[in-house]
């Protein structure tokens, strides 16, 4: 399956909710700010992310946003600070 870079972030009010999120998205990706992931995912690997996330957060009170990018504009991004000398991963192991 082809795989694409997603983004996500996420606000999560509860201090438990909070690390139960961050865990998740560690098993997928790797994060690049307090509360922003990158990863590469295929349909699948996007469906199950999304699906535990689901069941973490409380909707009412919580905001998760993943964003798939195309290769282009995963290609085009620009980078200052620590960020910019930061090399992406070419892939991550789901555990």
């Amino acid at each position: 399956m082809e795989t694409r870079r997603c983004i996500v972030f996420y606000d999560i009010r509860d201090a438990r909710r909070l690390r139960k999120v961050a865990k998740v998205l560690q098993d997928y990706g790797e994060r690049v700010q307090k509360s922003f992931f990158e990863a590469d995912l295929d349909e699948a690997e996007l469906e199950e992310l999304h699906s535990r996330l689901s069941r973490v957060i409380d909707p009412a009170e919580d905001g998760v946003k993943i964003f798939r990018l195309c290769q282009a504009c995963a290609g085009r991004r620009l980078s200052s600070g620590n960020a910019a000398n930061a090399e992406a991963p070419t892939s991550w192991k789901i555990v």
